[in-house]
């Protein structure tokens, strides 16, 4: 029986110390992801993080040359590029909730480039939107902390804008040239009198036929 009980109890605590050592030899879950569930390498997310800061600033300060001109493309693309690359840095990190947000306005500004979308004031007021909004989402990743702009408003409006018909106007054909109404007049009364059947005169007002004119009647 006392055989018995010490292979019991060596049994078990074999099976401890299997389990603490499972315990050691698991990945560290400090670098969660928020948003997306996956386990993130502390490094890398550390990278992200500095890099969406980074694209913040760039955002801010385009945005503000862009709306002194919002015709200019020029001035678009910047903007559109680091929507681009937020959007792809936060699915790699897994973070969908960012990589949504993004993804909706560079489509936004995709629009806006080939000109199938006017950059008018709600335009460039969604995308204003936007840019303040980051900070807050970022916030979000770090720490669990629900941000205080409306996120799903400004993705609604985006989206409105994004599959909207308020397209840019582009003429079929060149413009006809305008034309003179002086001339246009004159070149009607000439056709006018082309046209006009020529009144023969009368007998007395004919003029006298030359010698030798076979035209000559009697």
């Amino acid at each position: 029986m006392i055989y018995l009980l010490f292979a019991a109890v060596a049994a078990v605590l074999i099976g401890v110390g299997v389990w603490l050592g499972r315990r050691q030899t698991r990945p560290s879950t400090t670098g969660r992801s928020h948003g997306g569930g996956n386990d993130v390498d502390d490094d890398l997310r550390g990278v992200f993080i500095a890099e969406v800061k980074s694209e913040i600033g760039n955002l801010r300060r385009n945005l503000m040359l862009w709306k002194a001109a919002p015709a200019n493309l020029n001035r678009v693309m910047p903007l559109r590029r680091s929507f681009h690359t937020l959007k792809g840095s936060s699915r790699m990190v897994g973070a969908p909730t960012l990589g949504d947000f993004n993804a909706r306005f560079e489509r936004l500004l995709d629009r806006v480039i080939d000109k199938s979308l006017s950059p008018d004031p709600p335009v460039v007021a969604v995308v204003e939107q936007a840019v303040a909004a980051l900070p807050e989402l970022l916030a979000q990743f770090e720490g669990d902390r629900i941000p205080r702009a409306d996120i799903a408003a400004i993705m609604k409006t985006a989206d409105r804008l994004i599959k909207s018909e308020r397209a840019v106007v582009r003429p079929l054909r060149p413009a006809v040239e305008a034309v003179d109404p002086g001339a246009a007049a004159q070149a009607v009364r000439a056709v006018r009198a082309a046209a006009r059947p020529e009144t023969p005169l009368p007998p007395s007002r004919r003029p006298a036929a030359e010698p030798g004119d076979d035209t000559a009647t009697s």
